[in-house]
């Protein structure tokens, strides 16, 4: 198992050039495609200006979308100056979110970054994972390089885990130490310990597993001080969500592990 299909978010941001860079690192250690796209909208609707009249406006936010999609340009031709055949760029002014759904129906890995852009919205990585089934790969402020030789594995008794985990498997072969971590009294010992067994089937290098108590805080917290602990710069996680699709709303841990930006999380659902 490898990922093959590699799409990356080049949607304008402060951290486009590393998140180009660890992209290619990436794609060159799994033989990966890469589909880089960057889509431009504007925090501030454009519609909303259409329904007020006000086309001058319209045009500043336009002007403003193309010369952030031509600094995407230029970061993507720095770091792929010899552009081989493997490498992809798509780029338009429409939303991010909807419009990436369509590349990830057949890809292996979605890879964006933590950082916000104030001028353009960003694409949603949860919604994302929640609405493709692609994973995605969330990297952190901290992150230098493309390899994390120590990951942690949040694991929880549901599919979401599960998926995550077997998501997971092409970056937990090549860690140099992973750690099962479960939280509370929703995991038993017994599965950490058959889950920890499962991966060394897989040839995954384990360090054993972790049951931990769950403090007065939030779950999130205690799986980010054990990762700490664990000196990993990768979490692996299911992605959650109450209600009905089309009123999806975020699981409490997805929320707060979203905030923590420094991080990198793998999320799958």
């Amino acid at each position: 198992m490898s990922f093959r299909d590699i799409v990356v978010d080049a949607c304008p941001k402060s951290d486009i050039q590393r998140t180009l860079e660890l992209s290619r690192q990436m794609a060159i250690e799994f033989g990966a495609n890469l589909t880089v796209v960057s889509y431009a909208w504007p925090r501030t609707s454009i519609v909303g200006d259409v329904l007020a009249e006000n086309a001058l406006s319209v045009q500043e936010q336009t002007r403003e979308m193309e010369d952030a999609l031509d600094a995407t340009r230029r970061a993507f031709d720095s770091v792929f100056a010899a552009k081989p055949a493997e490498v992809e760029w798509c780029s338009a002014i429409v939303e991010p979110t909807a419009a990436l759904l369509d590349h990830l129906l057949s890809a292996d890995l979605f890879i964006t970054s933590a950082s916000q852009e104030k001028t353009c919205v960003s694409p949603d990585a949860a919604e994302l994972a929640l609405r493709s089934g692609t994973p995605v790969l969330r990297l952190g402020r901290n992150l230098t390089t493309c390899r994390f030789p120590s990951v942690v594995v949040a694991w929880k008794d549901c599919s979401q885990a599960r998926r995550a985990l077997h998501d997971a498997l092409p970056i937990l072969k090549r860690a140099d130490r992973v750690t099962i971590v479960g939280i509370g009294d929703e995991v038993s010992i017994d599965r950490l310990e058959a889950v920890d067994e499962h991966l060394r089937r897989h040839e995954v290098t384990t360090t054993g597993h972790l049951h931990v108590p769950r403090s007065e805080g939030d779950i999130c917290g205690d799986l980010l001080t054990q990762a700490q602990r664990e000196g990993a710069s990768l979490i692996v996680a299911g992605v959650y969500s109450r209600g009905p699709f089309a009123t999806r709303v975020l699981g409490g841990m997805t929320r707060e592990m979203l905030k923590n930006t420094e991080t990198s999380w793998f999320m799958a659902h």
